[in-house]
């Protein structure tokens, strides 16, 4: 099974606000990207297209599949709880630096950890690999792509930030159903970078 995460395109925050599960527009110029995804990418009339339940998502997942794609909420962004929506700066000290120590277990006041990030976006991974199916595309957010990442690597969750994940970025999964194991193929490929490798064959 090919599965190809893609994360959402750039957002429109000039205000520099916290917006895990909160809706917030795109740039104006996505639709160069959207094209620059579709034309890269080397899918099967029978992929599957899953996203994330949020705009910023589905507006992706809507022009990647012709409008024939699930949601499912697992693939959300980590919930912020009160942060939701605040500009960072404006975000209390007494909790922010809790979190920045030790984000993997601090709980956002009302709202999630990594842990729980991480074990939800592992569960949607369960079952999708439980499908006999052969291309996947899933449009979502950095913390699911570096969730899934973590733990197709067995990465320690306490480094995942030092994962790039850029937007409109493809990271690519393997997973082989012979020996139930996955591997990744690449990660973090857009047209903002230089780079060779080309996602679709001749």
């Amino acid at each position: 099974m090919n599965i190809y995460l893609i994360r959402h395109t750039a957002v429109y925050n000039p205000n520099k606000l916290c917006y895990g599960q909160s809706e917030i527009p795109l740039e104006e110029n996505f639709t160069a990207d959207f094209d620059w995804i579709k034309d890269h990418l080397n899918l099967s009339e029978n992929t599957l297209y899953f996203s994330s339940s949020f705009r910023r998502c589905t507006k992706l997942a809507a022009f990647l599949s012709d409008d024939d794609y699930q949601t499912d909420e697992r693939l959300s962004e980590l919930n912020f709880g009160t942060w939701e929506m605040k500009a960072w700066s404006e975000i209390p000290v007494q909790e922010m630096n809790p979190w920045m120590e030790d984000f993997v277990n601090y709980k956002i006041p009302k709202g999630e950890n990594f842990i729980d990030l991480y074990d939800r976006v592992v569960s949607f991974y369960e079952d999708l690999t439980a499908q006999d199916t052969d291309d996947v595309v899933i449009t979502t957010h950095a913390g699911v792509i570096r969730s899934l990442i973590a733990f197709v690597l067995g990465f320690p969750l306490e480094n995942v930030f030092n994962l790039q994940i850029d937007y409109s970025s493809t990271t690519k999964l393997s997973y082989y159903f012979k020996n139930q194991s996955s591997k990744l193929d690449f990660m973090n490929v857009h047209k903002g970078i230089f780079t060779p490798l080309v996602l679709k064959e001749d």
